[in-house]
Parts: structure tokens; sequence; C-alpha cells
């Protein structure tokens, strides 16, 4: 029996290989079918995402006139601008980067107790008023 070589080996299936069609890609049949995937199923959803005229034009959101704004607030003696009626002392504090420590946020461990117009009161309870606030960290 003759020996064989990687060469030959090679040879002999390329040769087969190029006469076969086990490597060709058949052509798609041509037929006359209409094909559609329009099955209606969001054409009935279509005036649920439209907007209805009854409705009146949508308000901007958020506080009605803006907010409150309070321009005499003071921080350790540095002005704050932009303050708003209502916030947290703390967060008027922060502002201005003045550091006020807080624990519980709720008033019960008082670490957080600041000189407000001359009284000590809690940061994370007390909320700006309008008019002259002098915030003092103790």
């Amino acid at each position: 029996m003759a020996k064989l070589t990687l060469t030959s080996i090679v040879i002999a299936v390329l040769a087969l290989a190029s006469s076969s069609q086990a490597f060709v890609v058949a052509p798609a049949s041509a037929t006359n079918s209409a094909s559609t995937t329009s099955l209606n199923l969001f054409g009935g959803l279509k005036d649920a995402f439209a907007n209805d005229e009854r409705l009146d034009k949508p308000k901007n959101a958020g506080l009605s006139g803006g907010p409150n704004y309070n321009e005499q607030v003071t921080v350790n003696g540095k002005p704050v601008p932009g303050a708003v009626v209502g916030q947290k002392l703390t967060v008027v504090a922060g502002r201005v980067r003045v550091k006020i420590p807080v624990n519980c946020q709720q008033g019960d461990c008082g670490t957080c107790m600041v000189n407000f117009n001359g009284r000590k009161v809690k940061a994370c309870q007390a909320t700006l008023p309008a008019g002259k606030a002098v915030i003092k960290t103790l």
C-alpha cells in the first residue's frame, strides 16, 4: 500500500470539494406570495396616546410664581445668595460651604445646635423665615 503524504491528501480533498455542490448555497425560490406582518395590533392604540383637545394646556411643574427668596441671610458673616424661605438651616448653611454637624436629622441629639438671631435652635429642624436671619455656628 502506498504511503499517503499530507500534501497528497489535501490535494485530493480540494479536488473533490471543488467539483461538488456541497459548499454551494442554493438560490432562493422565487414565489409570488405576499407576506405582511401588519396585524393592526397597535392601530387600535393609536388614538390612546394622542392629546385630548378637551384638556387644558399643560402647566409648568413646580411652584406657581416661583419660590420666595430671602436675601437678608448670613451664615458666620457670609451672605447667602438665593436662600429660599422654608428651607432647613442646614441646607441654607450648605449653600455657602458652612458645615453644620448633624447626626439624627430629627432634633433628638442636639448635635446641630446653632445660634439663630440670638437664640439657640436645632438646625436640622428650624426653617428659614422671611426677613433678616443671622446664623452662627457654635
